[in-house]
Order: structure tokens, then C-alpha cells, then sequence
């Protein structure tokens, strides 16, 4: 049986619509999101934690957050 090499067409209906993009998050969000995957690694992977590494990362860069928006 012969494979097609050619890419597959768009149905028409199909054809004008928008490219979906993963969002961005802000640049703090990051940072945490960052954290919490160092706290993740740290206690190598325990399932049922990723929560509390969330939280806990937003507890330690929070003072770092206000002292960015006071300076500004």
C-alpha cells in the first residue's frame, strides 16, 4: 500500500481560522512557576506536592515582588 508524502489540506471551513498560541505567563508567574519546579526536583518528584511547591514559592518571592513595585 502506497503512503501519500503530501501534507494534508485544511477542510474550507477550517481554512481562516486563527493559529492557537500556548500562553504566555507574566514574567512573575514565571518565576514562580521556575521555583516551584526546583522545590518538585528537590524532593524528586513526590506526587501530591505541586501545590504546596506553588504556594511556598509564591511565599518566598513575594517580598522580592513588592520591592519591585514600590521601586517603580
Amino acid at each position: 500500500m502506497k503512503r501519500s508524502t503530501s501534507t494534508p489540506k485544511k477542510a474550507p471551513q477550517f481554512a481562516s481560522a486563527p493559529a492557537i498560541h500556548a500562553p504566555q505567563l507574566p514574567y512573575n508567574l514565571e518565576q514562580i512557576r521556575q521555583r516551584a519546579e526546583a522545590f518538585y526536583a528537590a524532593h524528586n518528584g513526590m506526587i501530591g506536592m505541586t501545590l504546596d511547591d506553588w504556594l511556598q514559592a509564591g511565599r518566598e518571592l513575594k517580598p522580592k515582588f513588592k520591592k519591585q513595585i514600590t521601586n517603580k
